[in-house]
Order: C-alpha cells, then structure tokens, then sequence
C-alpha cells in the first residue's frame, strides 16, 4: 500500500463549525488514514492562548464544485499517483454524519500528533460520497490565526 500526504493552512479567524480541509475518496479507490497533525500559526506575532477543537466528521455526500486543494504528496516515489482527493474548499460542502467522529482539542500555542497504526485503523470505502471532513469547532480563531493541517493515508 502506499503512502500520501496533503497540508493546508485554514482561512484566518475561522468560525464556529466550520469546515477548511476534506479528504475525499475516489471512485475506484478507498483509504486509511494514518495521522493527522494539527497546530496554529498568528502571522507575525505569537499565537494568543486559546483552547481549540477540530473535529474529524465523515461525509455522506460529495460536494459540488471543489475549489481549491492540492495534487497529494506521495511519500514513497515509485507509488502510483493518489486516487483520494484532497479539497480545501467547495461552492458547496459535502454533507456530514451528525457527530464527529473524532475530536482533537489542544491550545493554539501547541499542537497535536495523531497517529492511527495498527490497531486504531480508520477505514474509508471508495465511492464518490465517501470522505472526511476537518471542521473547526466550539471556538472562532482569534484575529490572523490560522490552522495547519497535514494528513497523512495509506491507499
């Protein structure tokens, strides 16, 4: 199996329940996803204390008209090209289970490091409608700050 990788830094002050970052199955290929690491940047000054939480929601419909993501990185060169997509951005977002899946609070002067190996799989089927979704919660981000997202999966 191989291994992709995908980042991206959220729009500044996000909003409550809002999401920033979607990875997507295609067609013919489902994933693993095997980490995720989340932290905060403030432009130039040091980011403010606050504690934050991003949930991890998975979606039951593929949105309409993404605009915005990036090609994913491989991780080992000799795989093929990703067949998950990564979008940052829809005219009109997929839609989400009621609850997240998971959530990941920490302060937006730190970060966290979620690896998903071995026992703690989780599984994406393939299929258009298939996917999860990165969205803020609880909190707004202050003023100029931003998430980083980096993901990691395993198709």
């Amino acid at each position: 199996m191989a291994r992709f990788a995908a980042q991206v830094e959220s729009t500044a002050a996000l909003a409550v329940d809002t999401g920033f970052a979607w990875l997507m199955s295609s067609a013919t290929t489902g994933y693993k996803l095997r980490r995720v690491t989340i932290g905060c940047v403030a432009g130039a000054g040091v980011p403010t204390s606050q504690q934050v939480v991003v949930g991890i929601n998975r979606v039951t419909s593929a949105g309409t008209t993404p605009t915005a993501g990036m090609t994913p990185a491989k991780l080992d060169p000799n795989s093929a090209a990703a067949g998950a997509v990564w979008n940052t951005a829809y005219s009109a977002a997929p839609t989400n289970t009621a609850n997240d899946q998971w959530r990941i609070p920490f302060n937006t002067q730190s970060s966290a490091d979620l690896p998903w190996e071995l026992l703690e799989e989780w599984a994406v089927a393939l299929g258009t409608a298939n996917g999860l979704a990165f969205i803020n919660r609880d909190n707004a981000l202050p003023a100029s700050h931003k998430y980083v997202l980096s993901v990691e999966w395993e198709e």
